[in-house]
Formats: C-alpha cells, structure tokens, sequence
C-alpha cells in the first residue's frame, strides 16, 4: 500500500520547526535558491513527520533519498509551490506537475506516436510526463531514456491506471490522481 501525501510548499520555514534537524537544515543550505531550498524542507518534514524525527534520511548510489527504516521506501517530487512525498514498503517511483505547464512542447522527445494514441485528454502528455517521471525513480537506474526505454502500453480512464514496460521488459502500474485541480499526481502501484 502507498501514503501518498501532497501538500503546499510553505513560502518559508522557521529554525525552530520542531520537525526539522539540523542536518535536514544543512542539506537545504547548499541550494542557492530559496524556493528549492523550501521544497527540499518541505518534504524532508513530511517524512519525518510519517516515519518519525529520528529517521535517518541519505541518498542512493542512483541520487535517491532513501530513509534507513527496513522495508520502508521513499520518492518524493516538487514542483513550484507543491511537493509529493510515496511511501510504501515496496520500491516506489512518484511524480508531481502543474498542468498550467506546456508539455506539449517537449511532447516529441518523450512521447512515441503510439503513446499520443492511446488517449485524447487534454492532460495526456503531462499524465505521460508524470508517469514516466515516476517510473525513472521506481526503476532506479540511471541513463533511461524517457522515449526509448519507458514505455506506456495502456491507459484505463476510468481506473485512472496506466500500464508500462521498461526496456528490460519488467513492467508496473501507475495512477494518475489530480490534486487541487491544478496538479497531476502519478505513483507506482504497490499491491
């Protein structure tokens, strides 16, 4: 099962959050950018306040945060004024974008003609976007072309469920959900 939790990116935090390390302010500090920094708190204090303040919260050997709670895994995305954080006790790839965001634009270099077929939404390419985004971090490998070796191989608008395949041809499930109507969601299915 998957806590997907979506909250707003406070415009700023206080050092005296009582959520908050020092080292989670430590790790922020190396962003030059105020609202990355406060991305980057916003979901650290998520995870804390999920998994407890004692967590121990690193990276991968890929980039990804990772938490040091057995059989607990962690993805997390952000995007202006947003930020997602999946847990589940399976690996976990999630994504989040606001669908203010053209991704028609870019739709060439990770969207297969097969794959512009499959639906007619107007939020299809930034479901797809998402989705592939997702399963970049569930797959956790480095160097996947998002056009090349993630593939959508269906989509069911009424579950909201699409199906993928990797160019290893190991396969997952992700739902896409919409948050304050203005945000597109998409996590991997843990069952």
């Amino acid at each position: 099962m998957v806590r997907l939790i979506v909250e707003e990116v406070p415009p700023l935090y206080l050092c005296c959050d009582t959520l908050l390390t020092a080292q989670d302010i430590a790790s922020a500090s190396r962003f030059q950018n105020e609202r990355r920094r406060n991305e980057h708190l916003a979901w650290r204090r998520i995870v804390r306040r999920e998994l407890g303040r004692e967590v121990v919260i690193d990276y991968d050997d890929t980039g990804a945060p990772c938490v040091d709670t057995p059989n607990i895994y962690i993805s997390i995305a952000h995007c202006p004024e947003r930020v997602a954080v999946a847990i589940a006790e399976e690996r976990i790839g999630v994504d989040i974008e606001s669908r203010e965001r053209n991704f028609l634009a870019a739709a060439s270099r990770f969207m297969s003609k097969e794959e512009r077929a499959l639906c007619h939404d107007e939020d299809w390419a930034a479901m797809v976007w998402c989705t592939k985004e997702a399963c970049y971090k569930y797959h956790g490998k480095r160097g996947i072309d998002l056009l090349d070796d993630i593939r959508i191989e269906y989509y069911n608008p009424t579950t909201r469920r699409i199906g993928v395949r990797f160019e290893d041809s190991s396969s997952v499930e992700v739902e896409i959900s919409l948050h304050d109507e203005k945000y597109i969601v998409a996590h991997t299915i843990t069952e």
